[in-house]
C-alpha cells in the first residue's frame, strides 16, 4: 500500500532531451533521502537490507517529458505491517517525516548562512527545540537523524539547480512540500576560513592521492583538535614523496593549519587540514 506523490525537475537542459545524468543524480539521492528517513524512524544507521528491500520500496509509475516528472509512491508490503516496528509506521508517516527534515534542514543551514548557530534543547522524548536568536522551533525527535543523515544528498540535489536545473520539488500533486529553487544552488555549502596561525599534530597518515596531492589522517586524542579522521591537503609547491613514505610509519608529526566552517549540527569545527610540512 502506498500514497501517490509526484518528483518533478525542471529546467533548460531537461526541455528537449532527458540528460542520463541529471535523472540519475536527482533520482539517485532524492530515493536516498526517503530511505534515510525510514531508517531514521528505525532507529538504524545502517543500510536498508535486501530482504527489508522488498517491503520497502519508492515505486515510480510514470515519466512525462519537456521535465523529469515522475509519479512516485512510498510502498509498504502488507506482510511487513506485521512487525512491531512498522505497527505504527505508513507510507504518510515517511513522507511526513521527509518533509519535517527538510525544512529542519533549510531553517539551520539558513541561519548559519547568516553566521548564526542554531542551540538545540532536547526533551525527554527525544522531541527537541531549534532556537535561532529568539525564535524557537519544535521538531520531532527522529527528525535531528534524519536531517543529519540525508543532509549531504539535499546537498546534491541542491547543486543541481545550478547545472541547467531551474527547480526540485517533491510532494502531493497540488502542492509540492520539498522545493528547491536556484536561490537554494548554496545552501547547504557554508563558507570556511583557514587559520594563519600553524599548529603541530602526531597522526597517522592512512591515505594519500599523489595526483591531487590530498589525503586522510588519523589525529591521536590530548591534541588541539579533537581526535579522529580529518581529510587534508599539501599547502604549497612540496615533493609529495615525504607524504608517500609517511603512510609506512605508524606516526608522524606535521605542522599545518586549520580550516573551520560553521556546522549547524556541531558548531565552529575543523573540517579539513593544510599541511605545511611533515617533521
Amino acid at each position: 500500500m502506498g500514497n501517490k506523490y509526484v518528483f518533478k525537475v525542471e529546467g533548460p537542459a531537461l526541455e528537449d532531451v532527458l540528460p542520463l545524468h541529471l535523472v540519475i543524480e536527482s533520482l539517485s539521492n532524492f530515493h536516498s533521502i526517503i530511505d534515510k528517513t525510514y531508517l531514521g524512524l528505525k532507529g538504524s544507521k545502517q543500510r536498508i537490507s535486501k530482504k527489508e528491500r522488498q517491503f520497502f520500496q519508492v515505486q515510480a509509475s510514470s515519466f512525462e517529458k519537456g521535465s523529469l516528472i515522475t509519479n512516485f509512491e512510498i510502498f509498504f508490503s502488507a506482510t511487513q505491517l506485521a512487525l512491531p516496528f512498522m505497527s505504527t509506521l505508513g507510507p504518510q508517516n515517511v513522507w511526513d517525516y521527509t518533509r519535517e527534515s527538510f525544512n529542519f534542514l533549510k531553517l539551520i543551514y539558513g541561519a548559519a548562512q547568516t553566521n548564526v548557530q542554531p542551540s538545540y534543547t532536547f526533551e525527554n522524548n527525544s522531541d527537541f527545540t531549534v532556537n535561532v536568536g529568539d525564535n524557537h522551533y519544535h521538531f520531532h525527535g527522529p527528525v535531528y537523524q534524519i536531517g543529519e543523515s540525508a543532509q549531504n544528498n539535499y546537498r546534491k540535489l541542491a547543486h543541481l539547480t545550478g547545472v541547467g536545473v531551474s527547480s526540485i520539488q517533491a510532494g502531493p500533486t497540488d502542492k509540492p512540500e520539498i522545493v528547491l529553487g536556484p536561490d537554494d544552488e548554496k545552501l547547504f555549502d557554508l563558507p570556511s576560513q583557514i587559520d594563519k596561525d600553524p599548529i603541530s599534530l602526531n597522526c597517522e597518515i592512512f591515505d594519500f592521492n599523489k595526483f591531487q596531492n590530498s589525503g586522510k589522517l588519523l589525529v591521536s586524542e590530548n591534541q588541539e583538535i579533537g581526535e579522529g579522521e580529518y581529510k587534508f591537503s599539501i599547502w604549497g609547491d612540496q615533493d609529495n614523496v615525504n607524504y608517500i613514505y609517511s603512510m609506512l610509519r605508524p606516526q608522524v608529526r606535521v605542522s599545518c593549519m586549520k580550516e573551520r566552517r560553521l556546522n549547524p549540527f556541531k558548531g565552529d569545527a575543523v573540517f579539513k587540514l593544510h599541511i605545511t610540512g611533515v617533521e
